[in-house]
């Protein structure tokens, strides 16, 4: 690869940067006013929520590259072209595959950053997103636990409490069960949240107060009790969800339903969509070459939106069961492939 060729490559790369930056943020706006108004109204830990944003990076990224991809070659070779830069190029000599090798290194390289992203990451940090929206939500609810006041957010349990004297420890407590008429009383009580989806409360001093047969009640007192206080996610996810599957997991579950075929063959064609995109911004920078930047950005857009009209198409088609899951993601794929080869054939004959 000579001079020109790298500096053709350095007029995109940045671009490529910039454009997932842009990307990412619009896709993670309406999550990160919702965690910002947790760090600001709830006090949950900045740290958790930077987290939480970081882990969710990998899911937008596969989005992101191929449309970063276009966007970005298509502007930089619209650049080029606008300002004679192509022009100049091929007077020196520079025939039509000249241009298509650093648009498919670029390609190459949006192919590689993807296939990391679906294949290990998005799976990973999808996982660790919920795991942190569990321990923020935990943390929310026993923030919202007051004194004098009465708590129905745990699932089949009333709570009240007369005293709070600091954020875990409560005192004069009244845990009464829905379900079977329990009532729990007792003088102290600290809530430690779990690993799991539950906190755990340990009573001091109390008594329970249970229904037998008939009217009758039975009371027990105690020294110390722990109790499970279960809690779960409103939007709650399985962890047997295709999002959190590795490709292992993804593979020995074909046959469950086709949502596991069509996401593992999704972790694989997006990513080409990358590469695809990369030459295909090249075609289009050139041969739009007197509208320079201006066409880039919502050119490139629309054609993502394009893409993925024909992929989500795909799924349900997949779904109703007309196509085959493996096959359904590749169908974008396939008709942006002649797109791309017509259009590089048009410009670099």
């Amino acid at each position: 690869m000579n001079t020109l060729q790298r500096y053709i490559i350095r007029e995109i790369v940045p671009l490529f940067i910039f454009g997932n930056a842009l990307f990412v943020v619009f896709l993670l706006l309406e999550k990160l006013i919702n965690l910002a108004d947790l760090f600001f109204t709830k006090n949950v830990p900045g740290l958790l929520i930077t987290q939480t944003v970081i882990y969710y990076l990998p899911s937008f990224l596969m989005i992101t590259i191929p449309t970063s991809a276009l966007m970005a070659s298509m502007v930089g070779f619209g650049r080029m072209s606008s300002d004679s830069e192509i022009t100049v190029m091929k007077a020196a000599g520079a025939g039509g595959r000249f241009f298509l090798k650093p648009a498919a290194a670029v390609g190459v390289g949006a192919f590689l950053f993807a296939l990391v992203m679906s294949v290990y990451l998005m799976p990973l940090g999808s996982s660790l997103a919920i795991n942190n929206l569990t321990k923020i939500a935990k943390s929310i609810s026993v923030k919202d636990m007051k004194e004098n006041e009465m708590y129905d957010e745990i699932p089949g349990l009333l709570f009240y409490a007369d005293k709070r004297p600091d954020d875990n420890e409560f005192g004069k407590i009244v845990v009464i069960d829905k379900n079977t008429g329990t009532i729990i009383t007792a003088e102290t009580g600290a809530i430690v949240p779990s690993e799991e989806s539950a906190l755990v409360m340990n009573f001091s001093n109390g008594r329970v107060v249970a229904e037998t047969a008939g009217e009758e009640r039975t009371v027990v007192r105690f020294g110390s009790m722990a109790m499970n206080l279960p809690f779960e996610l409103k939007d709650k996810f399985s962890k047997r969800d295709e999002y959190f599957m590795t490709m292992t997991e993804l593979a020995e579950s074909f046959g469950e339903h086709v949502n596991y075929r069509f996401e593992f063959s999704k972790r694989l064609a997006l990513p080409v969509a990358g590469l695809l995109m990369g030459i295909l911004g090249m075609s289009l920078g050139i041969f739009f070459h007197r509208s320079g930047r201006s066409i880039g950005i919502p050119l490139s857009l629309g054609l993502t939106l394009f893409y993925y009209m024909i992929f989500f198409t795909s799924l349900n088609l997949a779904r109703a069961g007309v196509i085959d899951g493996f096959f359904a993601p590749w169908i974008a794929n396939i008709f942006f492939t002649f797109v791309t080869m017509f259009m590089a054939y048009r410009v670099l004959k």
